[in-house]
Parts: structure tokens; sequence; C-alpha cells
């Protein structure tokens, strides 16, 4: 039996957001838009960590998110590292802090995000055989987080929405992440100019925010906080249109230089998942800044 690794966490609502003000990329040169990309891909350096008693700093992957995410690290010396929102809950880095209960069912954390790396680069076929336990990287989402950090309701998402404009419409999409996409924009149109043949992957695309969970789930879709896109349907291929009773076998159509825009600016791609869906980009910088996950 197929098994999704996915975590969620309950949320509650969040007066404050933090969000940053927006702005636009979309007619930034190359130079800048490389410059633009790796600022928004690294963490500030000189932004203050606190250490734990033995001097030590935190976790990598926990140090970055105040950089996309509202709150700020913390450490407590009966929880140990964590993340504290701005209502004041503080997200535990590791469940396994301390002596944990093994009879207790482990507690959703922030460092299962990272338990499966996303590799960007060449696309591969994903291997869909039925082997156990599957991990996808992007899958495991904290949904106290995303809503602090984007909007605990749909009228709170909306507050924040600001516009894209993509292959000649204009889009609705969470203001924290419009620099991010604007700079995609740019890519692809680079791409198209180069390759036309990429351009009926960009029109008539399934959309971007819309409230609404992920089908046969009770999670939040990340359409639902307005960071995510799913391009022209009718070119893509996604796991549940397979007929039924046939062996899940991975396709894809979408170009690699449709995949590559969107991974340089912090998107992942759901064309490398098991459960794939190819039309499907969301906005996860985290996963790709390699301050992230490298030692410090």
């Amino acid at each position: 039996m197929v098994t999704l690794a996915f975590v969620t966490v309950l949320a509650l609502s969040a007066a404050d957001a933090g969000v940053a003000p927006a702005r636009s990329d979309a007619g930034a040169t190359d130079a800048g838009r490389s410059r633009a990309t790796a600022e928004a891909l690294t963490p500030d350096a000189g932004a203050l960590l606190p250490r734990s008693p033995d001097g030590g700093l935190p976790p990598p992957g926990l140090a970055c998110l105040p950089t996309w995410y509202a709150g700020s690290v913390v450490f407590e010396a009966d929880g140990g590292w964590g993340f504290r929102l701005p209502p004041g809950q503080v997200l535990p880095w590791s469940s396994h802090h301390g002596e944990a209960d093994s009879e207790s069912e482990a507690a959703p954390d922030l460092e299962a995000i990272y338990e499966t790396p996303y590799v960007k680069g060449p696309i591969v076929p994903v291997d869909t055989s039925d082997a156990g336990a599957i991990h996808e990287a992007g899958r495991v989402r904290v949904e106290q987080l995303f809503m602090t950090t984007y909007g605990a309701s749909l009228s709170e998402v909306q507050t924040h929405l600001g516009r894209v404009r993509f292959f000649g419409l204009r889009w609705p999409f969470h203001e924290r992440a419009v620099p991010a996409m604007s700079r995609v924009v740019s890519r692809l149109e680079a791409a198209a100019k180069e390759d036309p043949k990429v351009l009926p992957f960009l029109h008539d695309i399934g959309g971007t925010w819309t409230w609404r969970h992920i089908a046969r789930s009770r999670a939040l879709s990340t359409h639902a906080w307005g960071i995510a896109i799913d391009l022209n349907a009718d070119r893509a291929h996604y796991w549940r249109w397979q007929r039924r009773g046939e062996p899940l076998r991975w396709q894809n159509k979408v170009p690699q230089a449709v995949v590559d825009a969107f991974e340089a600016e912090g998107f992942i791609w759901g064309g490398r998942w098991v459960h794939f869906d190819t039309m499907h980009f969301e906005y996860r910088p985290e996963l790709l800044s390699p301050t992230c996950r490298e030692p410090r």
C-alpha cells in the first residue's frame, strides 16, 4: 500500500501576518534578475540569531525561515529550538528533543520539512513503483507556519493578494511571492523568445489563487495562500488521471526551460513527486536555498 508522507498542523487565527510590501521585477535585466534571485534565496547573514546554552547556533533549516516566514528563531529550555509565530505559539524544530515518550505519536515538526531534499536540475523520470512509504520533497507543509505568514482565512489572504501579469492576463498572487513570480515571468519570456514551443504551456493556464483544499484531503492547498500556479492542464499529467487499477506511471511534457525558470526563483515543481502534478508549481524558497541545508 502506498503511504504518502504529509504533515499538517492545525492553525489558530493570526492577527499579524508580517506581510512585506510587494515590488515588481518584471522588467529586470539578466544581471539584475540574477542579483535579485541571489538576494531572495539567501538569508540575511547579518541577522542576529539566538544561541543555545552551550553556545550552539540553530540548525540552518530553522535559521533561514525568518527570511520568508513570519516569526523568529528561539531556544527554550524545555523544548529546544523552535520558531515563534507572531501570536506567540512556538513550533518545535524537532519533536525528538530530550527524552521523548516512545509510546506517544511524534508531533509534527519543522525539521520534517527538509527530511526529503528537493533536487532541482535536469528532469528525470520518477520511480512510481510501490515500494513502501513514499517521501516527496515539499509535501510536508506545517499549516500553522503558512497560515500565520500568508493568512488564516479566505478574507485574510484576499487582503494581501497582489497581481502578476502572466502572458497576457493578470492573476492574483500573494504579495510576499509577487516579486519572485515576476522574475519567473521574465525568465519564461526569455525562454519563449528562444524557443516558441514553450508558449502553449503558458497560455490558458489552470490558475493561481483559490481558497480550497487538496483533492480528497482536509489539508489546504498552497493555492489557498496564493503561492501556487497551475499551467495549461491540457498539456500536463496528474497521477489521479490515470485509469483506476493500472500501475502508477510517471509522465511529463513540461519543457526543461519552464521548470528551470520556476526553480531558479524558489518554486518547487509537482513533476518531481511520485504523486506527480506536472502543471503545478509552488513557492517554497526554503527548499531551494543552499543556506537552509548546508552546514554553517
